[in-house]
């Protein structure tokens, strides 16, 4: 529970420093700092994994009026090839339940297709804190206890959390899950909101390599890893 009330006393106090920041600001250096954060999250995307990795994608949604969870997992490999995916709904009765099951079922499907050397990406950042420490969360603890158990099955693997805007085809997929607009061979058909959001990442990643070459800073994503034996 300590790492779950950390995260959200560092996100909050993040929230309020802006806050205050802003308030001290005058109006020019607002907007300036309001259109740098915008440009930052533009400039996050999704990263291909280095080498013969493969990089799983596992996104959550919860609809608190329905007690219906969306779950959707994408995995694939550094030439953004789709390795494997799968998308379903489940009861639950909160956000953190559901990217936990989520996580629980992309390492059941790793297992299930023998797959190794994989890093497993989320945008929950409660979720793979309390993973990378091992710890006990209340409501989620029954479901941590599996993965702890499923990631010890599967070599090399690695936990690492990104941007919502670093994770949004897994995004995208179970907003077509929930919506009841993707089709059980989703897979090997893409829906075009699919094949977009990879066409803009390849574009993007294209641009930001070119950048690095010149010389130029570039943003990076924060990575958490680890690794089972």
């Amino acid at each position: 529970m300590a790492t779950i009330t950390r995260a959200r006393i560092l996100e909050t106090e993040f929230v309020e420093a802006n806050k205050l920041d802003e308030q001290k600001q005058p109006i020019t250096d607002k907007r300036n700092s309001i259109e740098n954060r915008n440009s930052y999250r533009r400039r996050v995307t999704w990263r291909p994994p280095t080498g013969d990795r493969l990089k799983a994608n596992v996104d959550g949604a919860f609809r608190k009026e329905s007690g219906e969870g969306t779950i959707a997992v994408i995995i694939r490999d550094k030439v953004r090839n789709l390795v494997a995916g799968s998308a379903e709904i489940v009861r639950a009765t909160s956000s953190l339940i559901v990217e936990s099951m989520t996580l629980r079922s992309t390492l059941i499907l790793a297992k299930n297709l023998q797959l190794g050397n994989i890093l497993f990406e989320s945008d929950s950042l409660p979720l793979i804190q309390a993973v990378k420490a091992k710890e006990t969360v209340g409501e989620i603890d029954l479901i941590l206890r599996d993965i702890y158990v499923l990631v010890e099955g599967i070599s090399n693997s690695g936990f690492t959390w990104t941007h919502r805007e670093g994770n949004q085809l897994a995004h995208q997929v179970e907003n077509l899950a929930i919506n009841g607009k993707l089709n059980r061979n989703w897979t090997w058909d893409q829906p075009v909101e699919i094949r977009e959001i990879a066409r803009r990442e390849t574009q993007r990643n294209f641009k930001e390599t070119m950048t690095n070459q010149n010389g130029r800073r570039v943003t990076a994503i924060v990575e958490f890893q680890c690794t089972s034996h």
